[in-house]
């Protein structure tokens, strides 16, 4: 047995050379026989049992040249192997000198180089000389040498050379260590290892040699500690010299290579950030230095790459480094705009990343999104955009970042706008499933829609042609949703969101669409007809009027007028289908689709240019598809049904603005069961539905005999609004003229029985006979007329002694109050539906004598005294009786016998004491009635008397009615629009207002200077500023016209004259100080004026020579006001002016003394509505009274 606790010596003597002088190995096979034998019996040796003395002639004879650098590669690797497992025998110490470790080494660097070829066959022999350098550790030797630099930066140089994604994991760990081991055992590291580890972080080479990068990673979070001093002098290096380079250049020159090396250096610290955080411990106040320096490049890198970091690591990284991270967040004040832009895109960023570092930001955001600098503001919302909202993100992000993105839909600033209303349409579009699900989504996310809708009141084709984009995609998102159902149940869910602004801007939007699409069509078909002089005229003008609606006219214009060049029936036909409102969404979309595609063959440049066209026009917000859907949801109890009175008011809005829609759907529309056994209300809501869409659709009531019982049922015995419905849907129905006859003397024959529990039904329903059979009602007009008048009307009368009542809606008046209510739109209704030639002086006198007394005596026959109030009802009668006196104005044989009184009488109720009177008349009457030209300009004066509201949302209404609608409209091109000369007929409108004063006339002027001003402020522009301030100047050369003034009394008509001259004069004034403050020129007017004949007759020339030649315009008045722009309005005393905020009870004042206005604050419209005074006359969407 064989003791083995003694020393092992080497027992083999290999013959490795030729002769004695080892300059001449022996022949190659025996050569590598020895050594390979030599190889296995080293290999075999343990450091702890050798005989080293035995080794000695070996650990010579290995370092012979000649078989060191033997011209076989394989010989080279065999010998490294062997003096590697010397090294491992003799460890810690080597058997040789400085100078041949150096070599040595060198030899296994070169070794080491050929790990890259895998398939040579002695590639094990150079793995096992990597595996014996990590694991014996002997590149330690190689640190202890002098001057070891160049060999440590060889090693760095050649094993992150053969690093390969595809070699095995073991060698890639032994290169690792290996590599940490040059780091770790030299006392210092050097630069051009540095560089090198560094080199593996750039992105060229982690996209070519992941691998390296990973083990330069390792390497750098492994010797972290050592290595964190050598990165910063790297890092401090580099951005010195390149901060003097660029300090040195000249101010003309930019120097463009330092600056690409600062931002190659500050690219490299965000790579070791997310490899190896650790190296940069002293890089980070050195990025906190950077922050404050005057060069503006460099504060934006080190911005950019702080807010990086901390989206990297967060929060600790921020608490580590508290100061750096307070200096960051200061950057957002940055004098730069470049750095404010850089600061809020990593903001934002950190939403995502850092969702608990980045709830503090909420508010530094917001205020970004507020910057002066549109390009911020733009980064701000753009960021914004980008955001995945996840379930933190949601968490995280305020509310007054949402709101404040919102701002920006408005942003007066195109770019920044389109950013806002996308990023804001991408968020919702994220988050928009869960509203159902969660109260708290539905709070924080529901408003988005609204204030993207609300954008339709700003008026701007750029921001509606965005709206529009992003409508059916980030806001309905029909694209993903598959089923119809689901769809109509997402256009449901959106809706029912919407605060009653938004509601209605969502209207305007779909109105907007219907207007583009009717002139559209017509463009089509105007395309497809033969070339003509006549046709190519009406394209023009057709491609004229659609352009107005798009952001860039010109360009819109010049691409219709191509398009319709093409002469291309299939791209016209495709484009007409999209617009088809039978077309459903996927036949929209797939013949949109295959036009343009076609459209895109033939002249691809038009595709970009029309883009925003053919997605107005498209029908896939509101499409047939659908009413099935929203029928189901409208049918379901309100107590049932999540979406029932959304989807009411969808169907409410489809029945006006596409009832060709509702035609597929009209048995399921008048379905008899949905009349019966269900609660009043919602039967009322499928009459007002019916009626909605019998008015938009003649002949659209199908001929049943069910429904006609089950309507005169209802007009028998039904509500106030059922009957009144019911009435109107039986007048619509053919055939049924003898039924409303014979119901119509059923309903008379109930007028006067005072035994009945209500007669007001009775009363509602008769309304719509009077208008819309009035053959059946002529027999008994006569009869009824008189009873009204004198039974209902003057003897219901009441006086309130302590004020006019509260307001409450129509709904809640008792049944008395609704009968004098109906009593007066049964005399309106049966003047106006009463053929032309049967009209007669009787009629006229009666109707039109109570509809004046009602609306001068505030809503009572009989003037009321000094003292006294009125009653909710009275409020009510004066409303319905100024709207019908409009209604009569909308028809042109009705219309002359409105004369000026009547209308000084209206003025009355525009400034009504009662909000809800006033605004209801004012919005839902007055306005849309001068907007859609259905009466004479000469009512176009009484919008100007809001000039005292209190309220200014309706001043706002006005104005924007004023400058977008009335100030369009010419008689004929060239003329003054109709508001301009609408001037002269406010001024005499304030001539003959109560309110003036000649006894204290300084004081009058401070009053009535107001209505003028806001005439201007809507009216005046640079280009009529001459012919207004003619136009009033023109008045000087005619007298009033003397008629009766039932309103102002005991006033002569020379009284009334001066009182215009004063006006003319100041309106001059004023329209003088216009154009002073605005820098416009006041030049002669070069056109001919001619001032209105009904209210004004010319003076003969000797009279207007005979004319005073001082000013009637009083000189102290005007030295006071051009002494102060902001005059007192005349003391105490106000025209109808209340600074009244609340709803409260006003005292009755006496003639004298003007009454005073109750504002309506808190209160938000219904949609549709301007407030609750919808209720009060029959212009609910469901009623049918607006086209009545």
């Amino acid at each position: 047995m064989t003791n083995d606790s003694g020393p092992h010596g080497l027992s083999f003597q290999p013959k490795l050379f030729a002769n004695a002088s080892q300059k001449k190995a022996v022949a190659i096979s025996e050569l590598y026989k020895q050594l390979k034998k030599l190889s296995k019996e080293l290999n075999g040796l343990e450091q702890e049992t050798v005989d080293t003395q035995s080794l000695d002639a070996v650990t010579r004879q290995l370092l012979a040249p000649s078989l060191l650098r033997h011209k076989e590669s394989g010989v080279v690797s065999y010998v490294s192997c062997c003096i590697a497992d010397i090294l491992r025998l003799y460890a810690p110490e080597a058997p040789y000198s400085d100078d041949e470790i150096k070599d040595i080494f060198n030899v296994f660097i070169d070794q080491l180089q050929l790990l890259s070829d895998t398939d040579n066959q002695f590639f094990a022999l150079r793995e096992y000389l990597l595996t014996s350098l990590a694991t014996v550790r002997t590149p330690a030797l190689v640190a202890m040498q002098p001057d070891a630099e160049d060999t440590i930066s060889r090693f760095f140089t050649t094993l992150f050379g053969v690093v390969s994604p595809g070699q095995p994991h073991s060698i890639q760990m032994q290169i690792l260590d290996v590599l940490q081991q040059l780091v770790e055992e030299p006392k210092t590291v050097p630069q051009d290892v540095v560089d090198v580890i560094l080199l593996q972080f750039t992105k060229r080479r982690q996209q070519e040699n992941p691998a390296a990068h990973q083990i330069a990673s390792d390497l750098a979070n492994n010797a972290a500690d050592i290595l964190q001093k050598y990165i910063y002098q790297y890092f401090n290096d580099v951005i010195v010299s390149a901060a003097q380079q660029r300090a040195g250049s000249m101010e003309d020159q930019e120097d463009t290579g330092s600056l690409d090396d600062l931002r190659s250096a500050h690219y490299l610290i965000l790579e070791l950030n997310k490899a190896a955080p650790g190296t940069l411990l002293n890089v980070i106040p050195q990025l906190e230095e950077e922050l404050s320096v005057e060069d503006v490049d460099i504060r934006v890198l080190s911005t950019n790459v702080l807010g990086e970091m901390f989206g990297e690591k967060g929060f600790t990284l921020a608490k580590r480094y508290e100061t750096t991270w307070k200096a960051w967040v200061g950057r957002r004040a940055d004098a730069s705009p470049l750095v404010r832009t850089q600061w809020v895109e990593r903001a934002v960023a950190l939403y995502q990343h850092q969702p608990q570092l980045a709830r503090e930001l909420n508010a530094y955001v917001a205020e970004k999104l507020c910057d002066v600098d549109e390009r911020v503001r733009m980064a701000a919302c753009h960021s914004l955009g980008l955001l995945e909202m996840g379930t933190a993100v949601q968490n995280v992000l305020g509310d007054d970042v949402v709101a404040a993105l919102g701002e920006r839909c408005k942003d007066r600033r195109a770019g920044v706008r389109a950013e806002a209303i996308v990023s804001l349409a991408t968020v919702y579009s994220q988050v928009v499933e869960q509203l159902e699900q969660s109260n708290a989504a539905r709070l924080k996310w529901g408003g988005i829609p609204s204030t993207i809708f609300v954008l339709r009141y700003v008026n701007d084709p750029d921001i509606d042609s965005k709206v529009e984009s992003i409508l059916t995609g980030a806001i309905l998102n029909f694209a993903k949703i598959k089923d119809d159902r689901a769809k109509c149940r997402r256009l449901l869910l959106v809706f029912d969101s919407l605060t009653a602004k938004a509601q209605n801007g969502f209207f305007s939007y779909m109105r907007r669409q219907r207007d583009i699409i009717r002139l559209t069509s017509l463009f089509l078909t105007q395309c497809m007809q033969e070339d003509s002089a006549s046709v190519e005229q009406q394209q023009r003008e057709l491609a004229a009027k659609i352009s107005t609606c798009f952001p860039d006219r010109a360009k819109m214009e010049a691409a219709l007028a191509q398009l319709a060049a093409l002469q291309d029936a299939e791209v016209y036909r495709g484009l007409q289908q999209t617009m088809d409102a039978n077309s459903d969404i996927k036949t929209v979309r797939k013949c949109q689709k295959g036009a343009l595609k076609r459209l895109s063959s033939l002249a691809p440049n038009l595709l970009d240019t029309t883009a925003p066209l053919w997605k107005c026009v498209g029908l896939t917000t509101i499409n047939r598809v659908l009413i099935p859907y929203l029928i189901e949801h409208a049918s379901t109890g309100s107590q049932v049904g999540q979406f029932h009175r959304a989807a009411d008011k969808l169907l409410v809005f489809i029945a006006d603005v596409f009832p060709e829609m509702l035609e597929l759907s009209k048995d399921s529309l008048f379905d008899i069961d949905e009349l019966s056994s269900r609660e009043p209300s919602a039967i009322e809501e499928r009459l007002g539905l019916m009626v909605r869409f019998a008015k938009a659709a003649s002949n659209s009531v199908p001929k049943s005999t069910a429904l006609e019982n089950r309507l005169a049922a209802l007009v028998r015995s039904g509500t106030v609004i059922q009957a009144k419905r019911a009435a109107f849907l039986l007048t619509q129905m053919p055939g049924a003229a003898s039924l409303c006859a014979a119901l119509t003397g059923d309903v008379v024959d109930t007028l006067d029985n005072t035994h009945l529990a209500q007669r007001a039904p009775a009363f509602a329903a008769l309304s719509r006979f009077a208008l819309h059979a009035p053959s059946g009602f002529a027999t008994y007009a006569d009869r009824v007329s008189q009873f009204l008048v004198q039974t209902i009307l003057v003897n219901g009368d009441m006086d309130y002694a302590d004020g006019d009542a509260d307001w409450i809606s129509r709904s809640s008046l008792d049944d008395t109050g609704l009968m004098q209510v109906y009593s007066v739109k049964i005399l309106a209704h049966w003047l106006i539906g009463m053929d032309r030639k049967s009209l007669s002086r009787d009629l006229v006198q009666l109707v039109m004598g109570t509809l004046r007394q009602l609306v001068r005596n505030g809503g009572t026959m009989q003037p009321r005294s000094p003292m006294a109030g009125r009653s909710a009802a009275a409020q009510h009668i004066e409303l319905v009786a100024a709207s019908s006196l409009i209604k009569i104005a909308k028809h042109a044989h009705l219309d002359r016998l409105i004369n000026a009184t009547d209308i000084q009488s209206l003025g009355l109720v525009v400034q009504d004491a009662c909000y809800e009177v006033r605004s209801s008349f004012l919005l839902n009457k007055l306005v849309p009635a001068l907007a859609a030209r259905q009466i004479h300009a000469r009512f176009i004066p009484l919008v100007f008397l809001v000039a005292h509201e209190v309220e200014p949302d309706v001043r706002e209404h006005v104005r924007h009615a004023v400058e977008q609608r009335l100030a369009q409209f010419r008689p004929t091109p060239g003329s003054p629009s109709l508001v301009e000369s609408s001037l002269v007929r406010l001024i005499h409108l304030l001539a003959h207002h109560p309110d003036w004063d000649d006894s204290s006339l300084d004081s009058t002027l401070s009053l009535f200077a107001p209505y003028l001003e806001f005439y201007i402020t809507c009216v005046c522009k640079s280009q009529n500023v001459s012919l207004l301030f003619c136009l009033a100047g023109e008045l000087k050369t005619v007298r009033n016209r003397a008629q009766a003034d039932g309103i102002t009394r005991g006033v002569t008509n020379e009284q009334f004259t001066t009182r215009i001259y004063v006006l003319g004069e100041l309106a001059q004034y004023l329209v003088r100080e216009k154009s002073l403050a605005a820098n416009w020129p006041l030049n002669v007017y070069p056109g001919q004026l001619a001032l209105p004949d009904d209210l004004f007759e010319p003076l003969s020339d000797a009279e207007k020579a005979a004319m005073p030649r001082k000013p009637f315009l009083d000189p102290a008045f005007v030295a006071a006001r051009s002494k102060s722009s902001a005059s007192a309005a005349g003391g105490n005393k106000r025209s109808r002016t209340a600074t009244a905020k609340s709803k409260t009870k006003q005292v009755a004042q006496t003639p004298k003394k003007p009454r005073s206005r109750k504002s309506l604050k808190g209160k938000e419209p219904a949609a549709g509505d301007s407030s609750d005074a919808m209720d009060v006359e029959d212009v609910e969407m469901s009623d049918g009274d607006s086209s009545e």
